[in-house]
């Protein structure tokens, strides 16, 4: 009688078990959601996500660079023919700014070249500046390939823009902002013979931090400033959002990478997202993700110079017409890639819906 009460027992414990780990799945997921966070994203392993991870990651790094280095990070990137370029950002041993030009045939593996192609500016309040230059985006338009990037000063960081044709001579056009802007990214076509970028001036908390676009008619003068998206539409993005990567066209719209992050007690998190905008009018969103579409998961992700950071600057038609290549800086330490479905993302966005203000 005891050994059949025994039995009955441990049945009894393993239907309270599974019932117990039923009710925890459960209540994660809906913690999950309730942060705007996927439900997988919290101890419930990667089912379902749009991103994949190069197994090569990272994929540059300080030792591959041609001199003693301290970092490399936020590289835009672009293809060229049978190859992907990349305006390689990263800082010498001494903390001096270089930008290279990087090679790959395959997307994973770069021939680094060793002549910086830009100086940090030697006038006030430019010279002097430990960071000086970084985080470079690359738009092909028109025949050229347009760089922009950001100068700091002690009075608020500027973007400059500069062009070249074949990443051996570069045009420098000069600064493209007025005072204290951090994000710039080109489209890479005109709308009724203007040229688009979106934007964020600097800006983070209760001060700013949001998407805008401008319109110009030469690349030089920029006006008719609209707001695209105000950053705390979701949990993940509540302190400041700025562009990743230059827009990429889709049949259903402009579908865009954007880094969001979010204050914690030990700082701040940077994550990616991702939203579609209007074909012709791309002040206007027409689907974003509710979920961050990726966030600091790895080691190389967590630990670096700047710690919790994955930081997209660049997406890359890959090996199919669906495959994009995500370029990204993690930690401000090095470059890493990730890939993903076109179709499913824009999917993914539009299912979500705009996600505006108001409407979560």
């Amino acid at each position: 009688m005891r050994k059949k009460n025994g039995v009955k027992t441990r049945q009894k414990n393993m239907v309270d078990k599974e019932s117990l780990e039923k009710k925890y799945t459960a209540t994660m997921s809906s913690l999950a959601e309730s942060l705007a966070f996927p439900s997988w994203s919290i101890d419930l392993g990667r089912k379902g996500a749009l991103i994949t991870r190069s197994v090569h990651n990272p994929i540059i790094s300080a030792k591959d660079l041609p001199f003693e280095a301290e970092c490399c990070f936020n590289s835009g990137a672009v293809r060229v023919g049978d190859e992907i370029v990349m305006i390689l950002n990263c800082w010498d041993a001494e903390w001096v700014p270089h930008f290279l030009v990087a090679r790959s045939r395959d997307g994973v593996h770069f021939d680094i070249g060793t002549r910086s192609i830009v100086s940090p500016p030697d006038e006030y309040p430019y010279a002097g500046r430990r960071d000086g230059i970084f985080d470079t985006r690359i738009t092909t338009l028109d025949g050229w390939h347009y760089v922009t990037y950001n100068v700091s000063s002690s009075l608020g960081g500027r973007i400059r823009l500069i062009r070249t044709q074949d990443f051996e001579g570069f045009e420098d056009l000069g600064f493209i902002t007025s005072i204290d802007h951090r994000n710039c990214v080109i489209f890479p076509e005109t709308f009724d013979g203007l040229y688009a970028r979106l934007e964020r001036p600097n800006g983070e908390g209760s001060t700013g931090g949001d998407i805008y676009l401008s319109y110009s008619p030469d690349l030089r003068f920029w006006g008719r400033t609209e707001l695209v998206l105000q950053k705390g539409t979701r949990y993940w993005e509540s302190f400041k959002i700025g562009p990743g990567a230059p827009p990429v066209k889709t049949e259903q719209g402009w579908l865009v990478l954007y880094h969001g992050c979010r204050q914690h007690m030990n700082g701040i998190m940077y994550n990616a997202g991702a939203m579609l905008l209007d074909l012709k009018n791309p002040a206007k969103v027409i689907g974003k993700m509710r979920a961050c579409l990726m966030w600091p998961e790895e080691d190389y992700e967590y630990r670096g110079n700047v710690p919790q950071v994955v930081f997209p600057t660049a997406a890359v038609m890959g090996d199919s017409s669906d495959e994009l290549f995500v370029y990204y800086g993690a930690a401000d330490s090095s470059i890493c890639l990730a890939t993903l479905s076109i179709e499913a993302l824009v999917e993914r966005c539009l299912t979500d819906g705009p996600c505006l203000p108001g409407q979560n």
